[in-house]
């Protein structure tokens, strides 16, 4: 097969001819993503059918599931009440145990109500006195340990000997103690 001279370019010509008469494509410089997304939807029957669906389960199901997560919430709070209340019994029931021992109720008796055996005697000691009086220790308190010079023996047997040679009390130089009246 022999090739025409020229034929290559009178197809050319051809194509440019043709290509003149279509029009450039137009391109979108400021189209959205949004927009290019809206008109890329193809409804169908079958696509309206799961929307309206979708709305109606939604529709349906909003207030049966507000109802669920509020009555999960009062649950959770009636819960956690009835833990504390358990706790609680148990400890009243544990007090209740100890009031049933008659050692804790003659412990309590004494201690809240300085209550006393026949026979005992019972001494208040009041500390009327005012802090203020006493003052604030001036010297801090020493983490340091001081050795002493004082020999311990030595004053143990000082202290023997002057207990020893102390002047014994008679019975007329002690003022009698008044007995309190026992109590019924």
């Amino acid at each position: 097969m022999a090739r025409r001279p020229g034929s290559t370019r009178a197809a050319r010509t051809r194509a440019s001819k043709r290509n003149a008469a279509l029009p450039e494509p137009v391109v979108a410089v400021d189209e959205s993503e949004a927009g290019s997304w809206i008109r890329g939807i193809r409804f169908s029957g079958f696509g309206l059918l799961m929307m309206a669906l979708l709305v109606l389960g939604i529709i349906v199901i909003a207030p049966n599931l507000k109802a669920y997560v509020e009555q999960r919430q009062q649950i959770a709070q009636l819960q956690a009440s009835v833990d504390s209340n358990e706790s609680d019994i148990t400890r009243l029931t544990a007090e209740r145990e100890r009031w049933n021992d008659s050692t804790y109720v003659m412990t309590q008796a004494r201690d809240r109500l300085f209550y006393v055996n026949p026979g005992e005697v019972s001494f208040i000691v009041m500390n009327d006195v005012d802090a203020a009086l006493f003052g604030e220790d001036a010297a801090p308190v020493s983490t340091e340990l001081t050795a002493t010079k004082v020999d311990w023996a030595e004053s143990l047997l000082a202290s023997i000997l002057s207990a020893g040679l102390a002047d014994v009390a008679t019975e007329t130089d002690v003022a009698p103690v008044p007995q309190p009246e026992p109590t019924p």
